[in-house]
């Protein structure tokens, strides 16, 4: 008996062609295969579901059960599905009434599930089956689900089973990914161009691309086997790399920094006892491997498609797309030969700093500064170095219509004043007024003589302070003109209280998580920027305090970052200052509550233990002190398989006991850890 087919979701599709009738499916399955649907080949709910249904629905049952009953192995299924649709191609036309999945849908949800091969052309494998299906009906490429996802969605999201990733296999992922573009691109492109993408609750308002890379897993093959993948991702939509996510403004290359930051901290990480040994080098290497391909995959987003390595420079196109702050320094830093080498078409990276527009707006106002001051820091002499047009950096920008100060015009004008011989300032009013330039005649000759400023606010930091301090300030720009005024403590200290401020206007942790993203490397940029600074120290541990919740989430790392290795140095460093002891001590409880045994090992491996024990020696009359040291060090003994030193009963009694009597309010910690140094 036939059945009647659902229409497809999208409007403009023409109706599906007539299924045939299931019985003749049948028996072609069982003529070509026999023994296809055995007791040791099929699970139980395949075989009565495929006895059971009707039509064009066998194809989507075979699926959608294999899918439920999360079969292992695949390597005659396929086969079957194949053959099925090569000879009956309207059974790919089915939709589900209620779901609206397509066979098409359900074959992308099961990429993952061994089907025996890694041969792509195969007639074993996925792949084989989903171009058949392609082939068969090519507009179930653009079927939407009741979801409104397209199947090409479920291509990007590995399958989980519980928390765990269920083998994704990345390199059939890159030839579906190219079956789907062969049937629309247009569809294809324009999904993949989206930012406000919903994956899940914890993924939503996303770049597809940022879905992608925040799926992969650590990749420790050394022939890089994510890299295919993600190439495929960016060759069908460039310049995906540098677009925010709708959700919480972060970007594919700064999830990738971050991850890669984490993965060769991990390749540098020091065991207990003898490092030689071979498992200690295996994992060293192992994470080296992973860094190693992370960056094979910043290093694809950033090179243009289409181009060879030989032709691209990658600080120059660093400086062309919104690089993050701390992504662009360190390329900046490990590629500094190329701050004096002109590109193909003549322009320096600092020519590219001046004259561009960025297209997106992850960045704000003072973003343009940060990277001409970077690039003039260790290349000063770029200023006064004309493109192949002859145009000086200073001019581009003038060009540009760029902000006397957010745009860096400010800080090349300083970098090479005679620049200003290339403008025409009767062109260019508000400049003239910027300047304050009085022109005097002498004789023929033009002579431009600078005075005082009377128009503009010239200090700098001030802009930034007043920018900081607003109620309606985004944390984007809060970290923009932390990083392009890190030379400035006040901008530092009230970036890191607006940052506490934008914290606690939070309700869940996936709001802190959001402002973690970028906030966490700014705010240690600035500790480190501010060593003797205790006010910025104060601050900055507070600001670390609140966002705790997020180490570990998003490839945010407290300990790859540097945050905690900065605040024990908060605390050697001012340890007569018993308000940054007590921020500190607070600050590492928290980071030890959240990451566990792990981080109370990295806290006691840069000595953090000892500094709260010397925050509590050492101001034994303020509260503050006692109740966060002796709660950090409770905490520390929360997680007795942590790798540190044991506490010692003789220097921590006095003490504790010292702050149980003077203080009740630390009365419950101080009981907890009197009681485990008896034990």
């Amino acid at each position: 008996m036939g059945c009647k087919l659902s229409k497809t979701s999208i409007e403009g599709v023409n109706d599906p062609p007539t299924s045939p009738s299931s019985s003749k499916i049948r028996d072609e399955i069982i003529y070509k295969n026999p023994d296809s649907f055995t007791s040791e080949t099929t699970p139980p709910r395949i075989k009565e579901r495929w006895k059971g249904s009707n039509g064009a629905e066998e194809i989507y049952h075979l699926l959608s059960t294999a899918k439920e009953e999360n079969v292992g192995s695949l390597y005659k299924f396929w086969p079957q599905i194949k053959d099925v649709i090569c000879n009956q191609a309207s059974v790919v036309s089915y939709t589900h009434p209620k779901t609206r999945r397509t066979a098409l849908h359900l074959a992308c949800c099961l990429i993952d599930l061994d089907d025996g091969t890694e041969i792509f052309d195969s007639k074993q494998s996925v792949v084989a089956s989903i171009r058949a299906m392609i082939k068969a009906y090519p507009k179930i490429v653009i079927s939407k689900d009741a979801k409104g996802n397209l199947p090409i969605h479920y291509v990007l999201s590995p399958r989980r089973n519980k928390s765990t990733l269920v083998n994704p296999r990345y390199r059939v992922r890159a030839e579906v990914l190219k079956a789907l573009l062969t049937a629309d691109d247009r569809i294809v492109k324009g999904y993949l161009s989206k930012n406000d993408a919903v994956f899940s609750n914890e993924t939503s308002g996303v770049t597809p691309l940022y879905h992608a890379l925040q799926t992969l897993s650590d990749d420790f093959d050394p022939e890089g086997f994510t890299l295919e993948y993600i190439k495929i991702l960016h060759e069908i939509v460039p310049n995906m790399m540098a677009v925010s996510n709708i959700s919480d403004n972060d970007t594919p290359l700064a999830l990738l920094y971050r991850r890669f930051t984490r993965q060769f901290d991990l390749s540098e990480k020091f065991f207990p006892g003898d490092n030689s040994r071979q498992q200690v080098v295996e994992h060293r290497y192992k994470y080296r491997t992973a860094a190693g391909n992370t960056w094979k995959i910043i290093e694809e987003l950033l090179k243009p498609v289409g181009m060879k390595n030989a032709y691209w420079k990658m600080v120059h196109r660093a400086i062309q797309v919104e690089t993050p702050p701390d992504l662009l320094r360190y390329i900046v830093e490990t590629n500094a030969e190329e701050l004096t080498m002109p590109d193909d078409d003549g322009n320096l990276p600092l020519h590219y700093a001046a004259k561009s527009v960025p297209p997106m707006t992850s960045f704000p106002e003072f973003y343009t500064k940060y990277v001409v001051d970077e690039l003039l820091y260790k290349f000063p002499e770029a200023a006064s170095t004309p493109d192949a047009a002859g145009r000086y950096p200073l001019a581009l920008a003038i060009e540009t219509e760029k902000q006397w100060i957010g745009g860096g015009m400010k800080s090349l004008y300083d970098a090479f004043p005679a620049a200003l011989g290339q403008i025409n300032l009767d062109s260019h009013k508000s400049l003239r007024r910027a300047l304050s330039f009085e022109v005097e005649e002498k004789g023929e000759e033009k002579i431009k003589k600078e005075e005082e400023p009377t128009g503009i606010i010239r200090d700098e930091p001030h802009d930034a302070i007043m920018l900081v301090q607003r109620d309606d300030v985004k944390i984007s720009e809060v970290v923009s003109a932390m990083w392009a005024h890190e030379e400035d403590a006040g901008v530092q200290m009230l970036g890191c209280v607006a940052i506490v401020r934008l914290a606690r206007s939070t309700r869940t942790n996936i709001e802190k998580l959001r402002i973690a993203l970028s906030a966490v490397a700014a705010i240690v940029n600035a500790m480190k920027a501010h060593p003797n600074e205790p006010i910025v120290q104060e601050k900055a541990c507070g600001a670390l305090n609140m966002l705790t919740c997020a180490d570990g989430n998003r490839e945010v790392s407290f300990i790859a970052s540097g945050a905690i290795a900065a605040v024990v140095g908060a605390m050697q460093a001012h340890v007569v200052d018993a308000t940054v002891q007590q921020e500190a001590c607070a600050a590492i409880a928290e980071i030890m509550k959240h990451g566990g045994s792990e981080r109370v090992t990295v806290v006691g491996s840069v000595s953090g233990v000892t500094a709260i024990v010397n925050a509590l020696a050492a101001h034994p009359d303020v509260e503050g002190v006692q109740v966060e040291g002796c709660r950090a060090l409770k905490i520390v003994t929360d997680f007795p398989q942590a790798n540190i030193p044991k506490l010692s009963k003789l220097q921590l009694e006095p003490l504790v006991e010292s702050a149980k009597t003077d203080f009740p309010s630390c009365e419950v910690n101080t009981n907890i850890l009197l009681s485990r140094l008896s034990s």
